[in-house]
């Protein structure tokens, strides 16, 4: 089971963050029952129902399974010439969260995605996710806008 939820700034607080984590990480919760992995604001597992969720790193990587333009008027959390749009976005790692993309929509929707954070006006992080390409390496790199 999917938990589907919007990736808040405060998912990437230093508060919450342990210290020997990158700082680029996207953090979930992780279920200490039942080990399922969870969208950042989870309070109780999907999948047990337990309520002792600890903090884990995921890949940053997934796919966007639907999106929407955002409504005129919107706050960004980040600073494009693009509009916003609203998406949904699973991650490769599980859970499917709301989040903003950043950039072009690609016209097949099983491009990857991966996350890069934008600072608030707060001084916090907001994740945010952008097209990948295949590098030679393996790993997804970012697709600059207009070339989705």
């Amino acid at each position: 089971m999917h938990q589907d939820q919007h990736v808040s700034p405060h998912t990437a607080s230093d508060t919450m963050r342990p210290r020997t984590l990158p700082p680029d990480a996207l953090l979930l919760k992780r279920c200490t029952n039942c080990a399922t992995l969870l969208a950042p604001l989870t309070a109780t597992c999907t999948s047990c129902l337990g309520t002792d969720l600890g903090i884990a790193p995921c890949s940053g990587t997934g796919s966007i399974v639907s999106w929407k333009p955002a409504p005129a008027g919107t706050d960004e959390p980040h600073t494009t010439a693009a509009p916003p749009v609203n998406a949904i976005v699973e991650l490769d790692d599980g859970p499917r969260i709301y989040t903003w993309i950043e950039g072009d929509i690609p016209l097949r929707p099983d491009r990857p995605v991966r996350v890069t954070f934008r600072p608030t006006e707060r001084g916090e992080r907001f994740p945010v996710f952008a097209v990948c390409a295949a590098a030679a390496t393996g790993r997804p790199a970012l697709v600059p806008a207009g070339a989705a």
